[in-house]
């Protein structure tokens, strides 16, 4: 089975520290969070092929997944697209690698806990869903006898009463048809927001009498905004801390869980809980929690707290609920 990830994204609501690298390498728990996702479709032996659709820097993307994934046996496909005209545009850049075939579909900064291989053993095409309170910022699901009704994207205040956002996870047992809805809504310049959006193609389907149901997500985190980077990192860090880690830096204390990565410098610090630090880091005399620091950074006389600093910067002063990247400190 094939999956397509779409990732080629600018990520505007992480700028700046998307300024230098596309939003699915930002670095969550010691790892891009497009990396957490891979490494759960690695582990599922149905799966044999990712197409991953780049756009925006996308030649470093390609970079960091074969260097990591070369030996995975998944096999890898980057195709690019070339205009920023929706998901649903992305998703169809794929068509001439698929048949009559299932596909899943995975949004790149999506990170999720859940039994992909029962969601991929569906009978029936399924998207995966999670309750949220602000509806506003998700494509929202109604249901009708058990199958998915109607799909409205980011509905505005009162149009639904459903709470079933989208969680960026798909199951389509026939993705010809699929790429027919999208050719379908593409051709009838068919947009929402003024784009090709996926869930009006989904819709399509639907109308033509695909029976699709919804996947309750058991963990979901949509890692699209600073806030929920943060709390995806303190999140993962807690979850997968082991807790037997030494720590070379005899001047500082560690309050777990944290990651450090290779090749960092730390003098005079307390670190965590809940702080990630990127590779080849130096922080000195600072106090470290609830905090991600990616690579190369150089964090003196400092206080971070609910705060992430972007690759390479130069960071001192007390900041909290920040961006810090691109030589900019914006509150969150």
């Amino acid at each position: 089975m094939k999956a397509i990830i779409p990732v080629a994204g600018i990520g505007t609501r992480l700028q700046p520290i998307t300024n230098k690298i596309p939003k699915v390498l930002v670095n969550v728990a010691g790892k891009p969070m497009l990396f957490h996702l891979i490494d759960e479709l690695v582990k599922n032996k149905k799966i044999d092929t990712v197409i991953l659709i780049i756009g925006y820097l996308g030649h470093t993307i390609i970079e960091a997944v074969n260097k990591k994934y070369n030996d995975s046996g998944l096999r890898f496909e980057f195709l690019e697209q070339k205009e920023m005209l929706g998901l649903a545009h992305a998703v169809y850049q794929a068509k001439d690698l698929f048949g009559e075939e299932p596909v899943i579909i995975i949004l790149g900064d999506t990170i999720f806990e859940f039994d992909l291989n029962s969601f991929i053993s569906n009978e029936n095409s399924a998207i995966g869903v999670k309750d949220v309170e602000d509806t506003q910022r998700f494509g929202i699901v109604e249901e009708n006898d058990g199958f998915i009704s109607r799909m409205i994207e980011k509905p505005p205040p009162g149009l639904t009463k459903s709470k079933s956002a989208i969680a960026g996870i798909y199951f389509i047992k026939n993705a010809m048809k699929l790429f027919g809805a999208i050719e379908h809504i593409m051709n009838n310049n068919i947009k929402t927001k003024n784009e090709f959006q996926l869930t009006d193609a989904l819709m399509k389907l639907v109308a033509d009498g695909e029976k699709m149901v919804s996947t309750e997500i058991e963990n979901w985190f949509d890692c699209g905004k600073a806030e929920a980077l943060i709390a995806t990192n303190a999140y993962i860090l807690n979850r997968d801390w082991n807790y037997d880690q030494d720590y070379p830096f005899e001047s500082c204390t560690f309050i777990e869980p944290v990651y450090i990565g290779e090749a960092c410098t730390l003098n005079n610090c307390t670190i965590g809980p809940f702080a990630t630090i990127g590779n080849g880091s130096v922080v000195t005399d600072s106090i470290i929690r609830n905090a991600l620091v990616s690579e190369n950074c150089t964090i003196v006389n400092a206080e971070l707290d609910g705060t992430a600093v972007g690759a390479g910067e130069k960071v001192s002063g007390i900041h909290g609920n920040e961006v810090i990247a691109d030589g900019q400190i914006l509150q969150y």
